[in-house]
């Protein structure tokens, strides 16, 4: 099987020249967090059970209770339903998932559910969502018939930041920052339609939670309290609304937006798009959450439609049901997919507020929203995410949610995950719900998203720890599930720990 992979398949995201025969994984089955993988030890072909730290690429949330019972009702929704279309239609899988999504994680401001099959969809989906309600706002649209006027003038960018990941498709790539994932190589039709601003980013470093600034943004007048956290809750706090860094941060997006916009008389920022908290691809950053919320409230100050591409970090995966609990405010639409179903199996949906849906109504289909697949709102997906959303938020199902406060507990254990930020081969340590990522110290090549420079480490992680970790370059990262065990992640953690503290890379 590793030969015949090498032959036959083509990976995603893989170079396959850096990838030997002896390397690939093979895979027997899966139980709960962990891949049962065959490996030859002491000269023998045996099975033995790998730690999954991608989670399945950022997917899986089950435990092994949760997967047979996700496996039990998706095949009695393939027995009954089959597949059956969408459109006009309906059945109870996607009224329940509907119903629970929008008392959920649409919670008091959502009222309306748009299935698709996978985050890049559910992306491409919210932005013409976006567009027109932005467009209808500004009068580019005849509120009668919405009719389009001086269409050929017009140009709607995004607002976003650098560093950002929103997808694979065109439409989506072309709402992110130039990246290694946009270039000439990888997308040749990109032009990058947007303002892309730069984030700053809070991370632990020795033992500290600590704010790093770009240099587009002046910190001359932050004290070093404005920098430097007791604690990640400190950085989440309210109270930093009225602090000298958010008057910065403030400034710096009324300036950025109020160039753009007498640079140029037909392009317009017709939406802001972000990942809250986290960004995945881009590097496991997690962005100050107070930057987040004063760029929301710079929008909504100026009508712009705000877009949560919630496909990484929504459903717990930061340790709440959706990451704008974290940030203390919403959005006009937001996207999910992912950890929806529990991993098991592909469903999107885009939710959004009446006021957007109302921008798609009239007596014309053509003004109706025309994206969908013949896939949608499939009855095992919506059956899968019924039972996923219903089991992550019950604390009968799940030990490590703390129902009063709907957060999970912590996972990480707090003294290992300091003291991995006080090795000098590790720049910094960002711990937050599911997610533990670490990135090792690095200059050069040996930095960013084509390094090479943990591979010896990761072999290590894998053959000897059977821990399976994939960088992102010289960022390592952990990912359990909603459900997986304080002991489990803190078994991880210190084998982890163990192996940078030993890191010496061969050049």
């Amino acid at each position: 099987m590793q030969r015949k992979s090498k032959d036959l398949l083509w990976w995603p995201f893989t170079q396959h020249n850096l990838v030997p025969v002896d390397c690939v994984t093979v895979i027997d089955s899966r139980c709960g967090e962990s891949f049962s993988a065959y490996k030859v030890k002491d000269n023998k072909m045996m099975m033995i059970p790998q730690f999954d730290a991608c989670a399945s690429w950022w997917t899986q949330g089950p435990d092994s209770k949760l997967q047979i019972e996700l496996a039990r009702d998706m095949g009695y929704a393939a027995a009954r339903y089959g597949h059956v279309m969408f459109p006009e239609n309906a059945h109870e899988p996607a009224l329940r998932c509907a119903e629970l999504l929008l008392g959920g994680i649409g919670k008091d401001w959502a009222s309306r559910v748009y299935y698709s099959d996978n985050g890049s969809t559910a992306i491409e989906i919210a932005l013409k969502m976006a567009f027109r309600k932005f467009s209808l706002d500004r009068g580019i649209l005849l509120d009668s018939d919405k009719s389009i006027t001086n269409e050929r003038n017009i140009q709607l960018k995004v607002l976003a930041l650098k560093g950002s990941y929103h997808g694979d498709t065109l439409g989506a790539m072309e709402a992110q920052a130039p990246s290694a994932y946009t270039s000439f190589l990888q997308q040749p039709w990109y032009s990058g339609r947007g303002l892309f601003l730069d984030p700053p980013t809070v991370f632990i470093r020795n033992g500290t939670c600590a704010l790093s600034l770009p240099q587009s943004i002046q910190n001359c007048h932050l004290s070093p309290g404005d920098k430097c956290f007791p604690s990640l809750a400190d950085v989440f706090c309210k109270s930093r609304d009225s602090s000298a860094a958010a008057d910065l941060y403030s400034t710096y997006i009324s300036q950025q937006l109020s160039e753009y916009s007498v640079s140029s008389n037909i392009e317009h920022i017709a939406a802001l798009i972000i990942e809250p908290v986290i960004q995945g691809a881009g590097g496991m950053h997690m962005i100050d959450p107070l930057f987040q919320r004063v760029l929301v409230h710079e929008c909504r100050d100026r009508k712009i439609p705000v877009i949560f591409d919630e496909v990484f970090t929504g459903f717990w995966r930061l340790g709440v049901e959706s990451a704008s609990e974290l940030l203390g405010c919403l959005p006009d639409v937001a996207c999910y997919a992912k950890l929806m179903t529990g991993g098991i199996v592909p469903l999107a949906a885009t939710v959004t507020t009446e006021a957007v849906f109302e921008a798609f109504k009239s007596d014309s289909k053509l003004t109706a929203l025309l994206h969908g697949h013949s896939y949608t709102a499939h009855a095992m997906g919506c059956s899968a995410a019924v039972k996923a959303i219903q089991w992550f938020r019950d604390p009968s199902t799940n030990s490590n949610l703390d129902f009063d406060r709907m957060k999970l507990k912590e996972l990480w254990d707090g003294t290992l995950v300091n003291q991995l930020s006080s090795l000098p081969n590790v720049k910094r340590v960002v711990s937050l719900g599911t997610l533990c990522a670490i990135e090792l110290q690095a200059e050069g090549s040996d930095a960013g998203y084509a390094s090479l420079y943990a591979r010896s480490l990761i072999q290590q992680l894998r053959e000897e720890d059977d821990i399976y970790v994939r960088p992102l370059g010289n960022v390592i990262y952990l990912m359990c599930g909603p459900c997986t065990t304080r002991d489990v992640c803190t078994e991880q953690l210190s084998k982890v720990y163990h192996r940078i503290s030993h890191f010496n890379p061969i050049h």
